[in-house]
C-alpha cells in the first residue's frame, strides 16, 4: 500500500492493536469450547447454564472483532487476507448461534423451571409422606386401644398414662400434623416462587444479551465485506 494510505497512528500501533484482537479472539473461542465440554445436548439445565456462561463471557469475543478489523486493509500483513476472511466467517457463525440460542434459552428456562418445581414438590412429598401416613392411621382409629398403639408406634419410649384422654390427644396430634403439612406446603410455594423469579431474571437477561450480541456480530459481518472482495494487501 502507498504511504499516504497508512493509518495516522502508525503501522506498529496497528499491528499491536490487531495482535491484541487476535489474542482476544483465540482466548475467547478456546474458553468457550472448553466450557462446553463434556457436551450434554438435550439436557435443559446444562444447555441453559452453558448459554448463560457463554453470554457472561461474550464481551471479550465482541471486543476481538473490531480490534482485528480495525483499519480495514490498511497496513495488513499478506497472510491476513485469509485470516481476516476466516474471522469474518467466525463472526457470522457466532451470530447465528447466539440468535438461535435466544428462543432456546426461553424454552430451556421453562423446562428448568418445571424441573425445579418437580424437585421441590418431590421434597415436600417426602417430608409430608410419613406424617400424612400417621394422620391417615389416626383418622381411622376409633378406640382408645387403636389410638394408644399408634402413639406408641410413633414413639416406642413414650409412657402413655391411662388418665390421658386419648380422643383429645388424637385431635391435638391431627391438628399439629395439619399445621406441619401446611407449613411445608407454604415453604414449598415460597421456594417455587423464588426459583421462578431467579430463573426468569437470568433467562431474560441472557436472552436479551444474546439477541443484541448476535445482532452486533451480524453488523460486524456486514461491515467486514472488504475481507471477502479479494483486495490484495
Amino acid at each position: 500500500m502507498e504511504d499516504s494510505q497508512m493509518p495516522a497512528m502508525g503501522r506498529p500501533t496497528y499491528l499491536l492493536i490487531r495482535a491484541f484482537g487476535y489474542c482476544c479472539l483465540v482466548l475467547s473461542l478456546l474458553d468457550n469450547f472448553v466450557l462446553a465440554i463434556p457436551f450434554k445436548f438435550t439436557d435443559a439445565v446444562w444447555e441453559l447454564s452453558l448459554y448463560g456462561q457463554l453470554i457472561e463471557r461474550i464481551p471479550l469475543l465482541l471486543l476481538a472483532f473490531p480490534l482485528v478489523f480495525m483499519g480495514e486493509y490498511s497496513a495488513r500483513m499478506p497472510w491476513e487476507r485469509i485470516i481476516t476472511r476466516i474471522v469474518a466467517w467466525i463472526a457470522i457463525i457466532a451470530a447465528v448461534l447466539l440468535l438461535l440460542g435466544v428462543p432456546l434459552a426461553i424454552v430451556n428456562t421453562v423446562r428448568v423451571q418445571n424441573i425445579r418445581h418437580s424437585e421441590i414438590i418431590a421434597k415436600v412429598a417426602q417430608q409430608n409422606g410419613p406424617i400424612q401416613e400417621v394422620a391417615d392411621r389416626l383418622s381411622k382409629a376409633n378406640t382408645d386401644d387403636e389410638i394408644r398403639n399408634i402413639l406408641q408406634a410413633i414413639n416406642a419410649q413414650a409412657n402413655i398414662s391411662d388418665r390421658i384422654n386419648l380422643q383429645e390427644a388424637k385431635q391435638t396430634l391431627l391438628a399439629e400434623i395439619e399445621k406441619s403439612v401446611l407449613k411445608n406446603q407454604t415453604e414449598a410455594d415460597v421456594l417455587k416462587r423464588r426459583a421462578t423469579i431467579s430463573l426468569w431474571k437470568d433467562g431474560a437477561k441472557w436472552a436479551i444479551a444474546g439477541l443484541f450480541s448476535g445482532l452486533f456480530l451480524v453488523y460486524v459481518w456486514l461491515q467486514s465485506k472488504w475481507t471477502r472482495v479479494g483486495i490484495s494487501y
